[in-house]
């Protein structure tokens, strides 16, 4: 007989995944450069990471993706991007969720 899984366990399994990210690599026209996490939003089954370039950062160059890492530099998730930075600030935002099914035997 299947088990149901209770809201909190879910909250701790994406807090979980949430804190196994330590910073990302952003693809700026060809250079990895290294970027904080900027911020991290939870609402239900889901959170989102974002990563912050400020107005000053990369104006007028490609930005062809950006990585997630760990704490030893292992690639979590991976976001391929083909934009021009203007003189403004750019967000890039991965999310990630948890599907629950239930079954039967």
């Amino acid at each position: 007989m299947a088990g149901i899984i209770q809201p909190l366990y879910i909250d701790y399994i994406l807090q979980d995944m949430s804190n196994r990210i330590s910073q990302a690599l952003v693809n700026i026209g060809g250079q990895l450069v290294p970027y904080p996490i900027h911020n991290t939003v939870f609402s239900g089954k889901t959170f989102r990471k974002y990563v912050y370039i400020k107005e000053t950062e990369a104006i007028s160059k490609q930005i062809l993706g950006a990585s997630l890492l760990d704490t030893s530099g292992n690639t979590l998730a991976n976001q391929a991007l083909n934009v021009v930075k203007n003189d403004k600030g750019f967000l890039i935002g991965f999310e990630f969720g948890v599907e629950v099914k239930a079954s039967g035997v």
